[in-house]
């Protein structure tokens, strides 16, 4: 009997051990060279707005809301991200939406008005992009767990690699075509997104038994009479519950919306500071922190599997020593000294973007990863889009860059 009762036992039992490695190094390649393009896109769209802004002939404020709504509605696609990714697999989800995505880079130039373009490009393009980019996250948390901290740090390396490696050719393709064209070149490449999302293979764990699937169809029956599919995914959509059940998580919610509330600000208002200042190749300042912190990400990875300290402790020292340094700016008044702080920059903004898949694990569990980076990237959004507009307000009325 007791053999029979261990037996039966055994027929339940399902491999859920991740691979840690092989097919997942192909899926690691696959996310980092759509991050490779999808990030180096996103930031040649500072390059591409003069000429919109001068196209259109706006001010402009109004132009900086191009690039505001589209990050801002990256990050507060968080929750669909994860209610489609559960429902239809992450594959589905970023072939479908990154040619949403690439189709906004060719539908937009053709708007006559640019309402319509921020309409087109920063809210669908937004939430398109969040939807290609938010959910390759999901799909390595499936495929690594001991090896998860480097296989995050090269797939966000790989996206300071692109903005790196698209300004200039942004810039070449305005000079010589336009931005209209420009925007179409754009739309190419991005389209490739879709063919690497094809590698991007759905985790199987070994197939129960006959007995176990024979024993579970009638609950599965059950389950569907009793919960429609569009019910099920507006019911992810709004599940925010793991707000309420998960204190530490509560806290790291309320950390990343003041975080991303001033992220985007030192990047907008550092150029301005230096040619306020003089400082004619003031853009280098942006470039060196985007050079410096490609290693230092995967530096960070390799720490976070470590496991001798948190990747929340670290996050947390990030913070503060972004703190200190956007404090210690404002007295500097030389380009030297700015390429200083943009390398010693670096450090924090490469942990802020690496360590979070490691942290959200820790704090949410990985079987809560999905439901728990959407619920933090909506926040991160609400944050992005307050941010800079807030600090474009204390700009006018007290003019202190």
């Amino acid at each position: 009997m007791a053999q029979k009762a261990e037996s039966k036992c055994r027929v339940f039992q399902v491999n859920t051990t991740k691979p840690d490695g092989g097919y997942g190094w192909i899926i690691l390649f696959s996310i980092s060279l759509n991050n490779f393009i999808l990030i180096g896109c996103m930031y040649s769209l500072g390059i591409i707005l003069k000429e919109v802004k001068a196209d259109f002939a706006i001010s402009q404020k109004k132009a900086n809301l191009l690039p505001s709504f589209n990050t801002g509605f990256m990050f507060l696609s968080g929750p669909l991200t994860s209610a489609l990714a559960a429902q239809f697999g992450c594959r589905k989800v970023i072939m479908l939406s990154g040619l949403v995505h690439c189709s906004m880079y060719v539908i937009s130039p053709l708007m006559p008005h640019f309402d319509l373009v921020l309409v087109s490009f920063g809210i669908l393009g937004g939430l398109s992009y969040g939807c290609t980019f938010l959910t390759g996250f999901n799909i390595l948390v499936d495929y690594f767990d001991k090896k998860l901290g480097i296989a995050n740090g090269i797939a966000v390396a790989s996206s300071g690699l692109g903005s790196f490696a698209f300004a200039p050719l942004t810039g070449y393709l305005i000079k010589s075509y336009g931005w209209k064209t420009t925007m179409y070149s754009m739309g190419s490449i991005t389209f490739l997104c879709v063919l690497f999302a094809a590698f991007l293979k759905p985790l199987k764990n070994d197939q129960p038994s006959k007995a176990l699937e024979l024993e579970n169809l009638q609950d599965k029956k059950d389950l569907v009479k009793k919960e429609s599919a569009i019910k099920k995914f507006f019911k992810e959509i709004i599940n925010f519950n793991l707000l309420r059940t998960n204190k530490s998580f509560a806290c790291v919610v309320t950390s990343n919306f003041f975080v991303f509330f001033a992220y985007f600000i030192p990047f907008i208002y550092i150029p301005i500071r230096a040619q306020s200042l003089g400082i004619k190749n003031y853009a280098w300042i942006i470039s060196v922190i985007g050079m410096a912190n490609i290693p230092i990400r995967i530096l960070f990875g390799l720490l976070s599997d470590r496991e001798f300290l948190r990747a929340i402790h670290m996050n947390s020292f990030c913070l503060l020593l972004a703190a200190v340094l956007l404090f210690g700016y404002n007295y500097l008044d030389s380009f030297k000294l700015q390429i200083a702080f943009g390398i010693f920059f670096a450090v924090p903004m490469a942990g802020i973007n690496c360590l979070p898949t490691k942290y959200i694990v820790d704090v949410a569990g990985a079987d809560n990863f999905r439901n728990a980076n959407g619920i933090i990237n909506l926040f991160r959004g609400f944050g992005a889009l307050l941010g800079p507009f807030l600090a474009g307000y204390f700009l006018k009325y007290f003019f202190s860059i």
